[in-house]
C-alpha cells in the first residue's frame, strides 16, 4: 500500500497510469485527502494543465537564465572597457 495526501504528489499527471500499473502488481493507493471523483474530461484537462504549466516553468526558466547570464556577462563588459579608458 502506498498513502499519500494528494494525487498530485505522487504525478504531476497520468495518475490513473500509475494506479492501473501498481494495481497489477497488488500495490493499492490511499489518498488521505482526495477530492470528489472527476470526470474522464475534467481528468485530461488539468492533465493537460499540468503538462503545460510544468513545461511553460521549465521553457521560462531556462530563458530567465540565459538572460541573467547575458546581462552579467555584459555588465562585466562594460566594468572592463571602463577600466581600460
Amino acid at each position: 500500500m502506498v498513502v499519500i495526501e494528494f494525487k498530485d504528489r505522487l504525478a504531476r499527471f497520468g495518475y490513473n497510469y500509475i494506479e492501473k500499473y501498481l494495481n497489477a502488481f497488488g500495490v493499492r493507493i490511499e489518498v488521505v485527502n482526495g477530492t470528489e471523483p472527476k470526470s474522464l474530461q475534467e481528468e485530461l484537462v488539468a492533465d493537460i494543465l499540468a503538462i503545460l504549466s510544468s513545461f511553460s516553468a521549465t521553457l521560462y526558466g531556462h530563458r530567465s537564465k540565459e538572460f541573467r547570464k547575458k546581462v552579467r556577462e555584459a555588465m562585466k563588459d562594460i566594468e572592463a572597457a571602463e577600466k581600460a579608458e
